[in-house]
């Protein structure tokens, strides 16, 4: 076996994952050259890392109310008092050109009759953009790239409780292509499909801030959650919408509504409290029933509270 300290460093220089060695107190007695190399590139002046007390840097840190700096602080403190045999953490550490990722593992291990802690900092960049893309496909409708029924249902739970806690006025619209169907056998399924694609980019346009979504409820019909907003104006936007979907001037001919693509929206407003989120939708959907009855291409908005 080689038994050479300069070989072994040579070894861990030749790594490219960020290793440093901590002794009981928290302070480094070894750093890779990859940790080095890593630090200066992000722009730190620190060209020595041996001496520096980890645990410090992130115990300060931790005081000062970074999460990331209490978390480290109470993992690392885990493993040395014997209470975990290994601590992981994933944390973001992004450039100023690129979004990365990285997991931090602690482990200790003895060495002639001491107790040292090892961190290793990987970069894990890759396969948090296969999960995030993982996760975005299976949210987003694959015709028209904006949200599904089922990331849909899971917004509107989460917002619905959210605005329920906060007091702050919760809408949302079901919206429906009139007579899509005359559309789709006039002109045939891929024109049906562009025509989609064409309805959803001007829903997205009506929905650019967190608390809101446009989803693909299901074949021509789309629901919109907007959040923050008073009804008055969300009457204003649905307005609008109806206005914009005219203005796209598709030709749907056989329409007994109108010779171009329109549509019908059920809006209802309210400051969530004393029902639940599928007691509004089956209203919007009622209000969304109403506004067909009455000769489609527009809008029944109904205040709740």
């Amino acid at each position: 076996m080689i038994e050479n300290s300069d070989f072994f460093k040579t070894v861990l220089d030749s790594l490219p994952e960020q290793i440093v060695v901590l002794d009981r107190q928290g302070e480094i007695v070894f750093c890779n050259q990859y940790w080095n190399t890593f630090a200066e590139q992000n722009g730190s002046e620190i060209t020595d890392w041996v001496g520096l007390n980890y645990l410090d840097v992130c115990n300060t840190s931790g005081r000062n109310g970074d999460k990331m700096g209490q978390d480290v602080s109470k993992g690392i403190y885990s493993v040395l008092h014997g209470e975990e045999p290994t601590f992981y953490y994933e944390y973001p550490c992004h450039s100023p050109t690129e979004k990365r990722w990285f997991m931090l593992r602690v482990v200790m291990f003895h060495f002639q009759d001491a107790d040292f802690l090892l961190l290793t900092h990987h970069n894990i960049t890759e396969r948090k953009r296969s999960e995030d893309l993982a996760r975005s496909l299976s949210r987003t409708d694959a015709l028209t790239q904006i949200a599904n029924r089922r990331y849909f249902n899971t917004f509107l739970k989460t917002e619905w409780r959210r605005c329920r806690r906060s007091q702050t006025p919760f809408t949302l619209a079901m919206v429906d292509i009139d007579h899509f169907k005359l559309l789709n056998d006039t002109y045939g399924h891929q024109k049906g499909d562009d025509v989609l694609v064409e309805f959803s980019a001007v829903l997205s346009d009506f929905c650019r801030r967190p608390g809101d979504l446009c989803a693909r409820y299901g074949g021509e019909e789309f629901a919109l959650i907007w959040t923050d907003i008073e009804h008055t104006e969300a009457v204003k936007l649905a307005e609008e919408l109806l206005i914009q979907i005219e203005r796209l001037q598709i030709v749907n001919e056989h329409s007994p509504t109108k010779p171009i693509l329109t549509t019908s929206i059920g809006l209802v407003s309210l400051h969530p409290q004393g029902m639940n989120e599928l007691e509004i939708l089956a209203k919007a959907d009622e209000l969304l029933y109403e506004a067909k009855q009455q000769g489609r291409n527009r809008l029944v908005a109904h205040k709740l509270n």
